[in-house]
């Protein structure tokens, strides 16, 4: 049962209560409230963009604004302000340029007095992750945010006790970590963490808790089989969102943590839809939701989480089954290329099919007047060693030709990228503009193909893709990679797995044996001696060295 509504927080709620997990209290809270109200009643604007990376400082600016009836703009990414439609923005907390930072924290408060804000006030905007192109502005009353915290609670709520901290890996800037991590936390009386857990090793699994998290997230946790003997017994509830949780990741989460582990389907335009325990279980259609039967092709739903009683298309194809429903796939996934209907997920099954590929991903790339499309791959361990011994052109004449009679020739990609894994966010979504960004004109790095971890040492397989940067005028009419670049990308390499918190001192031996030239898989060896703190790289194929040398370092504060 909850404690209070989010919009009755600051006239309903004992002083006493605990509100973060380092100990804040709900009247601190409201001191901190008072006086960032101070703050914005200077603003003229009814609308305030916000972004701060602490959530209880979010918190209170958010409080702040509805106490001042200011709608709050919550962007999922900062770096939204920069694009032109979003610039005219009031921004508040941690952008780039941001037009206020803080509250003043001297500021004396006499009597500070708190409105319990209105069912119907336009509370929010938020943004869809922009995952299909430009993110899109969705605006949410008081009324449909405590519309799903009381859905969360209804469901979920009486396996949860009071006294647990919402712990997650995702942001609470996305409208899935925001209602789950911080909303339904304070409405139920429980605590919110500040920060978010940017790994498995920063997940404490001992103190009483539930976590709000990402397929991503927990697929490295069960692929990390050292992790495992970790994992404590204050997990209460684990709750997934952003992509569908995999059998095997369901079954191996479930056997390490001894907890529910629960699937949620949903966006940021519908709020949480549905959800499951367990990859045999149907969807349960969550309290408050309903779905139009029968399903024809995209699935469409009606919800108190919603602005409207109207039937709302959901982005998904789906088929009916019984009482529930199956989800088969994006329905924005049929896009034209020079007047032509393409079926992206016809595209990545036919490229799939080939024991080369692992799996698939297809962007479609505005180059000048004309649409492109580039498929950006993970190899099979076959695929890699056709990669190396065959090169670049023959592997994707190959998939090439393989598609051929399977699709039309105009959905037949033109560009094509290796990776070791696809580009994603917190929420373990592969956002557009960063599948895109692989087909950029002017790479900094080499694409990382393929990682191979040993003790102390790293074997990468690097794409030396002809749109790097460095080939730009190095040299006219005979480009190479220049020896400065292959040094310090050995070094970044490095600083990702062999020497965190360890400060460049010098080189040695280092060698220029051969050169590197556009579009050559090389391989990068790294191996770090922790007592001698001296890194050794080398740059080689099967029969080749092209560069090699010690990068030597001391240990950091």
């Amino acid at each position: 049962m909850l404690s209070h509504k989010l919009s009755s927080l600051l006239v309903s709620g004992r002083d006493d209560l605990l509100i973060a997990d380092d100990g804040i209290s709900l009247g601190a809270l409201k001191g901190d409230v008072a006086k960032a109200r101070g703050s914005i009643k200077a603003i003229p604007n009814t609308e305030i963009a916000l972004f701060h990376s602490d959530a209880y400082i979010f918190l209170v600016w958010l409080l702040a604004a509805w106490q001042e009836k200011r709608k709050v703009l919550v962007p999922v990414d900062k770096n939204i302000a920069i694009s032109p439609g979003f610039s005219s923005w009031f921004k508040l907390g941690e952008f780039d340029k941001p037009d206020l930072t803080g509250w003043d924290a001297s500021a004396q408060v006499d009597n500070a007095e708190f409105i319990e804000v209105d069912a119907k006030f336009d509370a929010l905007g938020v943004f869809t992750s922009g995952s299909t192109g430009e993110p899109v502005r969705i605006d949410k009353t008081m009324r449909q945010l405590e519309n799903e915290v009381d859905a969360l609670e209804f469901t979920f709520g009486e396996k949860i006790a009071k006294n647990v901290v919402f712990y997650r890996s995702v942001s609470h800037q996305h409208f899935f970590g925001m209602p789950f991590g911080i909303f339904w936390a304070v409405s139920r009386g429980s605590m919110l963490s500040r920060f978010a857990i940017k790994g498995g090793h920063e997940w404490n699994t001992l103190n009483p808790q539930v976590f709000i998290t990402s397929p991503s997230f927990l697929k490295s946790v069960a692929d990390t089989t050292a992790q495992h003997k970790n994992i404590g017994s204050g997990i209460q509830s684990i709750f997934s969102a952003g992509g569908i949780l995999e059998d095997s990741i369901f079954s191996t989460v479930n056997a390490i943590t001894k907890t529910r582990v629960v699937d949620i389907y949903g966006s940021s335009e519908t709020g949480h839809i549905a959800w499951r325990n367990s990859p045999e279980m149907p969807w349960q259609v969550q309290a408050g939701v309903e779905f139009k039967r029968p399903v024809e092709d995209v699935l469409q739903i009606k919800s108190k989480f919603c602005p409207s009683d109207d039937w709302f298309p959901t982005s998904d194809l789906a088929r009916q089954n019984g009482n529930s429903f199956e989800i088969l796939g994006r329905a924005d996934r049929i896009i034209k290329i020079e007047g032509t209907r393409v079926s992206l997920s016809q595209l990545v099954a036919s490229i799939k099919e080939s024991s080369l590929v692992e799996d698939c991903l297809i962007s479609d790339i505005e180059n000048g007047r004309r649409a492109q499309l580039g498929a950006v791959l993970k190899l099979s361990s076959l695929g890699l060693k056709t990669l190396e011994v065959d090169g670049r052109l023959r592997l994707i004449n190959s998939l090439k030709e393989l598609l051929r009679g399977k699709v039309n020739s105009i959905a037949i990609p033109r560009r094509w990228r290796f990776v070791e894994e696809f580009p994603k966010n917190s929420l373990g979504k592969v956002l557009k503009a960063s599948l895109d960004g692989l087909f950029a004109e002017k790479l900094k790095a080499p694409v990382i193909i393929s990682r191979q971890a040993g003790e102390n040492s790293v074997e990468l397989v690097l794409d030396m893709l002809k749109s790097l940067d460095c080939f730009n005028g190095h040299f006219e009419g005979f480009p190479i990679v220049p020896g400065v670049a292959l040094i310090e990308w050995a070094i970044k390499a490095a600083e990702e797995d062999l020497v965190k918190n360890h400060v460049f001192s010098g080189m040695s031996q280092v060698k220029f044996q051969k050169f590197i030239k556009p579009n050559q898989i090389i391989r990068l060896r790294l191996e770090f001696n922790p007592e001698t703190k001296n890194l050794k790289y080398q740059y080689h194929s099967a029969e080749t060295v092209y560069s090699s040398g010690i990068v030597k370092f001391r240990g950091g504060e």
